[in-house]
């Protein structure tokens, strides 16, 4: 951890040299207004432009993230399979929309991404003012009480009010549990984040073997899938949580849980402005959601193999859909092996966007056209599932350590403004391929 400049002003209280796993408390004498919120501008702070927060405690800050000991292999597990049962929620509910709501498929994927959205905008705002456990209990209601109404209401008002209901647990849980692996070791990041890729290759075949294989009705289906939210509820209780204690010291436990306090002092204008100093990390994750969500929803759907087949176009979008799973698995498991640099993360979502431009020139122009067009599926998962995980890496390692959980809260409502923007996108888009093909 490296020392602070001294001040010509009012030099720091000089501390002893400590190991480097642990954090160094800061005299309770030193002015902490003029702390900077990211670890990077320590080398560039300036007292008289540099606007930061001031809390009532004293926050650490770090050039590197702090030293925490590995998890262990059931620790590891449990992280994995929250993101595995936190988004297979989301995507069972997608992967049924035909069958929820046949009319009118566009208002089930907006009901089961728009409360999400809504979770995530407010997360900066109140998060920490509700323990994890309760967060995750709620969450654990939404997702038993959504599926049993989208599979058993005969309304399709109230079906879609189950699967906003789902949404809502799928934001609150995500929005949280990437909070909480703040407080661990590294590696608790990648592994939630292919638990989530997972998800969505195995959302989609549950579908698929349950529903068109076995034979049971979508009905039957989905309420079946409680039972994802009963394994939810006790994976969780497997998490062990310790409060808070009173002392400024970052320290970890055996499972390289950190215990540093959050800052709770903050007022709603400092939330907002920590918010809007995310935008580094937050900008990336809009673009990438944006391309990848436009081509599922609009740019896929115009293209089969006759493009006028209606069959022929339904299985290249669930092949197209079933590759892009492939590629986010994959680059959301990459996030130890792999860890690129700022500008990398601002690279890979403008490729995606070219990605985009040229498919859905490509879907009218039918320059290249043939089933070999799946692969680019898989790299447009991979590139949205890497600025995933090392968006959100990024913001753990240089936001400081006080306002960390609540910063990272903050940046995922940027995955959720993607997602919508895409969506909408999309309906366009689609509208337009169908045209210029004539279908």
């Amino acid at each position: 951890m490296p020392r602070r400049k001294k001040s010509s002003s009012k030099p720091p209280t000089p501390v002893p040299a400590v190991p480097t796993a642990m954090a160094v408390p800061i005299d309770p004498s030193y002015d902490t207004s003029t702390q900077p919120l990211l670890s990077e501008d320590l080398e560039s702070q300036s007292s008289t432009t540099h606007q930061t927060f001031q809390s009532t405690s004293s926050p650490r800050l770090s050039s590197t993230p702090p030293s925490k000991p590995l998890l262990s292999f059931s620790s590891q597990l449990s992280w994995w399979s929250i993101g595995l049962l936190n988004n297979i929620s989301f995507v069972i509910c997608a992967a049924s929309a035909v069958d929820i709501l046949p009319s009118s498929v566009g208002a089930v994927y907006l009901a089961n991404s728009f409360p999400s959205l809504l979770i995530r905008l407010s997360a900066p705002y109140w998060f920490d003012k509700v323990t994890y456990a309760r967060r995750m209990f709620v969450a654990f209601i939404l997702y038993i009480l959504g599926f049993l109404l989208v599979g058993l209401a005969s309304s399709s008002n109230l079906k879609l009010v189950g699967v906003a209901l789902v949404s809502a647990q799928c934001g609150l849980g995500e929005t949280s549990m990437l909070a909480l692996q703040s407080r661990y070791h590294v590696k608790s990041l990648t592994l939630w984040s292919s638990g989530t890729g997972a998800a969505g290759i195995l959302g989609y075949f549950y579908v698929v073997m349950v529903h068109r294989w076995m034979g049971l009705s979508n009905e039957l289906t989905l309420v079946v899938s409680t039972f994802f939210g009963v394994c939810y509820f006790f994976v969780f209780r497997t998490f062990s949580i310790p409060e808070m204690p009173k002392d400024e010291e970052e320290d970890t436990d055996a499972d390289g849980v950190s215990k540093t306090k959050t800052d709770t002092n903050l007022s709603l204008k400092e939330r907002l402005k920590l918010t809007l100093s995310l935008w580094r990390w937050g900008v990336p994750l809009i673009v990438v959601y944006f391309a990848e969500y436009a081509m599922q929803s609009g740019t896929w759907s115009a293209i089969g193999f006759p493009v006028e087949d209606e069959n022929a176009r339904k299985t290249f979008y669930q092949n197209a859909n079933w590759c892009y799973q492939v590629g986010v698995l994959i680059s959301r498991s990459s996030g130890t092996v792999w860890k690129p640099k700022l500008i990398t993360l601002w690279v890979m979502p403008f490729l995606q966007v070219g990605i985009l431009v040229l498919s859905t020139l490509n879907a009218s122009e039918h320059w290249w056209w043939d089933n070999s067009l799946l692969a680019s599926a898989v790299v447009v998962g991979l590139f949205g599932g890497a600025v995933y995980v090392n968006g959100f890496r990024m913001i753990g390692e240089e936001v400081r350590a006080d306002v960390r959980e609540l910063a990272i809260a903050g940046a995922a409502v940027s995955c959720d403004i993607g997602t919508n923007l895409g969506e909408a996108a999309g309906l366009w888009i689609q509208a337009w391929e169908e045209r210029r093909n004539g279908i």
